[in-house]
């Protein structure tokens, strides 16, 4: 979808603006509910396979910034997004996104505060997939990753934080952080030994405090070690008192910097040690040491030109039903600017959810995307975008987590 950039009118003598824009989406979604395959007729509330549905999107966005001084300034917006999906209303839902940052320079000292708040305003049902595993009869799993984007149009409150302050000092620098994530899932739980079809959410939370310290090795490039320290929390479902709820300590090294005029790195990796309560089931091992990665490349061959390479790997607690896994993201997108008016995006992604033992889950799901815009005056805007994903469960007998999807989209943005 096109980003709409966003008029701004000043006050005089006030550093105060303001924004306003309005961003129409139509799109085609081929596979609404992540389903390849019929479900068992013992399961007559299951979803249909490649049910299909035209999805329009609307999202008026309002903004304002204001900077009275140097050490202080702030930035406020809120984007209503309106989703309604022509063939399967009852998932339609409003996405409710706030944002509120504060930032300012103190001497050498630059600091940010965002704050992001979502509420998705939908259905509070979860849904009921039909699969079975031909070997052992049992449910043989939601879509791939739990069905991401199932689980974005049910009812929830998001809220995202994060501090950070670069202290410069010599060849030095000094980088305190803070971060909180807080995922609180409004739907309704149900008892998975009277419900085993049945999609539950589970709520999760994660909190961390730490310190980067950078010293430069040549040039615009710091050698950069971090240290976090969090807390992870995940609540049992009914009838249950198994939750993955951790403290964890994680230490980071890598680079950072500018290490040629076209070549952009980020590249942070280490170990994270993970020590879990004591409600997790018996065979699992509550001690573990894992690997963090969070690493991203930018280069930029020609002034038309600008590939970004980015890997990410962490644990977080499932959102499905109690358990861990590791997030691992690969992605490769290339931007090239046709003129000043138009270009056009493509780009190649792998993700994949590891699970922890004891659970036996790997997932995959892979998306090739690309996409047109084109800017028609000051005001008008306009982008076609295509994507198509498909999912791979790596354990046998689940193919309930095997999808493919199309998603094609016409959309139009507004500056006022």
């Amino acid at each position: 979808m096109a980003s709409a950039s966003t008029a701004v009118w000043s006050a005089a003598n006030t550093n105060l603006t303001w924004q306003a824009s309005v961003t129409v989406k139509e799109t085609y979604d081929s596979n609404v509910y992540l389903q390849d395959y019929e479900p068992s007729p013992l399961v007559p509330a299951a979803v249909r396979p490649f049910q299909e549905s035209f999805v329009t999107s609307v999202t008026p966005k309002v903004g304002m910034g204001w900077r009275p001084i140097p050490e202080f300034g702030l930035s406020a917006s809120y984007a209503p997004e309106v989703v309604l999906f022509h063939a399967e209303p009852t998932e339609d839902h409003v996405s409710h996104r706030t944002a509120l940052n504060f930032s300012g320079k103190v001497k050498d000292i630059a600091w940010e505060q965002f704050n992001s708040f979502t509420w998705i305003d939908g259905t509070t049902e979860g849904l009921t997939f039909g699969i079975v595993d031909p070997v052992t009869g049992r449910p043989a799993g939601a879509p791939a990753i739990g069905g991401i984007p199932i689980r974005d149009r049910r009812e929830a409150l998001i809220y995202r934080n994060g501090f950070g302050a670069y202290h410069p000092l010599g060849p030095w620098f000094f980088r305190p952080t803070f971060a909180s994530y807080i995922h609180d899932f409004r739907t309704t739980e149900k008892d998975p030994r009277n419900f085993p079809f049945y999609q539950n959410y589970v709520d999760r939370n994660d909190l961390n405090v730490g310190v980067d310290v950078g010293y430069a090795v040549y040039k615009e490039v710091h050698a950069v070690v971090g240290y976090r320290f969090g807390y992870q929390m995940e609540p049992p479902l009914p009838g249950s008192d198994i939750d993955y709820s951790n403290h964890y300590h994680r230490v980071i090294a890598g680079l950072e910097g500018d290490l040629t005029a076209w070549f952009k790195l980020k590249l942070g990796i280490g170990p994270a040690y993970h020590d879990f309560d004591h409600s997790t089931p018996g065979t699992f091992d509550g001690h573990q040491l894992l690997l963090y990665v969070d690493s991203s490349a930018v280069l930029t061959p020609t002034v038309l030109d600008t590939i970004t390479l980015t890997v990410k790997q962490f644990m977080q607690p499932a959102f499905g039903a109690p358990s861990a896994y590791e997030d691992i993201t690969y992605d490769v997108v290339w931007q090239h600017d046709i003129c000043n008016h138009s270009g056009f995006k493509v780009g190649f992604r792998a993700y994949a959810g590891d699970w922890l033992d004891p659970v036996q889950r790997e997932d995959w799901i892979y998306t090739a995307s690309a996409g047109f815009d084109v800017t028609i005056n000051k005001h008008l805007s306009a982008a076609v975008t295509y994507s198509y994903d498909w999912a791979e469960s790596m354990i046998p007998n689940t193919e309930g987590r095997n999808f493919t999807r199309h998603l094609a989209g016409l959309s139009a943005a507004y500056k006022f």
